[in-house]
């Protein structure tokens, strides 16, 4: 049976909340909303994100007004303790875990933090093995976008929820000349590709063929003027540079307007580096919602995840789904309280048509103009 919220958690004028991300990239944006909502209806509040990695953390340094400081606490457990008895000595009242949180992790980081109440969701499964009995559990609802999902945690704590907004990664001069650097090759305009994901249970599942990004990206130069940033994080090294070879040996002319940039740096200069595309295209994952955070308009491809929950926020018009029917395959969190999917090669991911992305192209991209030019 699905957790009930036991009580409603007082809220002081004053109180500590401590803020656990560590599933991601896309999480840590995802949750962002959550946070400025917290603020808005408790100014008095301190406010601590414990973030797993710089990149996860980025997005809350940004957060000046709402957010009093940001703990990365890397990896291992050593680290982990380290920054618990942080938090312990802050003496927080709140220790409030974003969705999804059905792992037994997350509950033994909300016993180890020393808050006086723990907040989480509750779910159908995994009460014992994910350790469902800790804390106040908060109903989640399945069919809900992960933002809204975060929202509705307020409740456990006596707030109303607000109306739900997208995340908004808020740029500064470094990332401006961050993204001058990496997009000094670049001449005009540009579409940027991402065909990469985390190296994760999902990865492969998520990764569409580089045969058809290949092909999508020669239709695109054939049809518009822009040129193509095809873009490469350290988690996804060769796969970018897979892409470009094929298209060099298939369309040079379309290689021609192809620039590989690799993404070693801070988040922020890829966040510039979005913020100036006229579209973003590509995988599910961390960087399809930042780019969204930045204001780009992303054209995502979903197969094992649910687009409804996951998507780039403001985005679902833009999704490329899967056709087979069972689609989404993830089971986590609903179906089991640890990461698992029952898709298994061929993944059904490889099976999305190059004209169905193209038509998303289509619908957010101005008209081309009707004398295109041929590949060459």
């Amino acid at each position: 049976m699905l957790s009930a919220v036991r009580r409603a958690t007082p809220m002081r004028p004053d109180p500590v909340i401590v803020i656990p991300i560590v599933a991601g990239i896309g999480n840590a944006l995802l949750a962002m909303p959550m946070v400025k909502r917290l603020k808005e209806a408790q100014p008095g509040a301190k406010i601590i994100i414990l973030a797993r990695t710089n990149a996860m953390a980025e997005p809350f340094r940004r957060m000046l007004r709402e957010v009093h400081e940001t703990i990365v606490i890397g990896g291992g457990p050593i680290r982990l303790l380290g920054a618990l008895r942080l938090i312990r000595r802050a003496r927080a009242d709140i220790f409030l875990v974003p969705f999804p949180s059905n792992r037994w992790q997350y509950a033994l980081l909300a016993l180890l933090s020393g808050a006086k109440h723990k907040v989480l969701h509750g779910y159908p499964v995994g009460y014992w093995r994910a350790w469902g009995f800790v804390g106040t559990r908060f109903p989640a609802v399945r069919g809900l976008h992960d933002v809204e999902q975060n929202l509705r945690l307020l409740q456990a704590i006596g707030m109303d929820s607000g109306l739900p907004e997208a995340p908004r990664f808020e740029l500064n001069e470094c990332d401006r000349e961050s993204a001058d650097q990496l997009l000094r090759a670049v001449p005009g305009s540009f579409i940027a590709i991402h065909a990469g994901s985390a190296g994760t249970i999902l990865a492969r599942a998520k990764r569409w063929p580089v045969s058809k990004y290949a092909q999508l990206i020669e239709i695109i130069v054939h049809e518009f003027d822009h040129h193509i940033c095809l873009l490469e994080g350290p988690d996804e090294v060769g796969v970018a540079e897979s892409i470009t070879k094929l298209v060099e040996k298939r369309a040079p002319a379309a290689a021609a307007k192809l620039n590989l940039i690799r993404l070693n740096g801070p988040l922020g200069g890829a966040a510039g580096v979005f913020s100036r595309a006229a579209l973003y295209v590509g995988s599910d994952s961390g960087l399809a919602h930042l780019a969204a955070a930045v204001g780009t308009r992303a054209v995502t491809l979903f197969a094992p995840a649910d687009p409804d929950r996951a998507c780039p926020y403001g985005n679902r018009d833009l999704v490329v789904k899967s056709s087979n029917d069972c689609s989404p395959c993830f089971m986590y969190p609903w179906q089991t309280p640890y990461p698992k999917m029952k898709c298994r090669e061929p993944f059904c991911i490889d099976g999305i048509e190059v004209e169905r992305v193209m038509e998303k192209v289509r619908s957010v991209l101005p008209v081309p103009s009707p004398s295109g030019r041929g590949l060459g």
